[in-house]
């Protein structure tokens, strides 16, 4: 489980973008001409909170392969047009303490703070029964881990960050999933690998990067 603390807590999945779509016309906003107020870490935080009581949930996951060309427009991905997701976001508290869901071995742990819309402080584990490493990322700079642990099931390893640290993201954790395959080439050109790709390679995304909730739980 890879929130421990939140075991009895309500969760589920939303689609970020449908929901955005859905906030930006209930309060009235003009996204086609207003610069983005999502891009602000404490107005997405209060349209999470907003989604989250709607549903009546204590956190939130999804967007594995989702497209959020409204959610994030205006922002770093309009360059490329980046706006597929390639893992998950599980929308949680700030502080909220992490768990491995496998054994694992810690390969790579980093932090790319300033950079706006980064992964900031992040940690990369290697899965010891299947060939792919999973990246946690958005995380509190307090690594509880270090480079070369290996980690039983149920091991806290770091915490969900806040703004301005974690990327200068509203508070949740990014997880996505490498193929071993895959893996090597991603780590030589690292300062290019990104959390989005885009739509023209979704296909081969989805085979790189497999849906991160086959090999974590949340209950």
């Amino acid at each position: 489980m890879i929130f421990p603390n939140l075991k009895n807590a309500v969760f589920g999945y939303v689609n970020l973008d449908l929901e955005a779509r859905g906030w930006f016309k209930q309060k009235n906003i003009d996204h086609t001409t207003d610069i983005n107020i999502l891009l602000e870490p404490q107005k997405c935080q209060e349209f999470i909170d907003d989604v989250h009581k709607k549903y009546s949930l204590d956190f939130s996951y999804g967007g594995w392969m989702e497209d959020r060309t409204f959610l994030w427009k205006d922002g770093y991905l309009e360059k490329d047009k980046n706006f597929i997701h390639l893992g998950i976001d599980i929308n949680a508290p700030q502080g909220t303490e992490i768990a491995t869901d496998f054994e694992s071995e810690v390969v790579k742990i980093g932090d790319d703070y300033p950079l706006d819309g980064g992964w900031g402080s992040f940690v990369v584990l290697r899965h010891l029964s299947k060939p792919i490493y999973l990246i946690y990322a958005h995380l509190d700079r307090d690594i509880l881990c270090k480079l070369g642990d290996k980690l039983d099931i149920g091991i806290i390893f770091a915490k969900i960050g806040y703004a301005p640290f974690n990327g200068n993201w509203f508070p949740h954790v990014h997880v996505q999933v490498i193929a071993e395959k895959y893996y090597s080439n991603i780590e030589k050109n690292w300062d290019k690998f990104d959390g989005y790709g885009l739509k023209k390679d979704i296909e081969l995304n989805a085979k790189k990067h497999m849906d991160p909730m086959e090999f974590i739980s949340l209950k």
